[in-house]
């Protein structure tokens, strides 16, 4: 009976130790993809900046492009601001995730070492 809870013990790890291993890729993926996200906010940034610097008289076709690309280039940065904010936000919620499935990792592994003591000492 005891063995055959402690096998159901040691399934039970694995299931948590392949969910960690799972919120680790998930974690390295929003890390990646909230650094592609700062270098897009940094390129929209610097070619907002690089079209509000420019200088002299315009044409109103000039100006009406001028104006209707830096609102392109205003929104795509708010929409990146926004998917940082999402990011930040799921890392978080993941990295709670995580210290719950480490708590049950350690809790399997109190409940295993119990019943390794029972299994080899039945008095334990």
């Amino acid at each position: 009976m005891l063995s055959r809870l402690l096998d159901i013990k040691r399934r039970r790890e694995r299931g948590l130790r392949a969910e960690l291993a799972r919120q680790d890729e998930e974690m390295a993926r929003l890390a990646r993809e909230r650094d592609d996200n700062r270098c897009r906010r940094a390129d929209a940034l610097r070619r907002w900046r690089e079209h509000a610097d420019a200088s002299g008289a315009f044409d109103p076709p000039g100006l009406a492009k001028l104006r209707a690309e830096l609102a392109r280039l205003e929104a795509e940065h708010q929409a990146l601001q926004a998917r940082a904010a999402d990011i930040a936000a799921e890392r978080l919620r993941l990295e709670a995730e995580r210290q719950e499935q480490d708590a049950s990792l350690r809790r399997n592994l109190r409940e295993q070492e119990k019943f390794h003591c029972l299994l080899e000492n039945p008095e334990c």
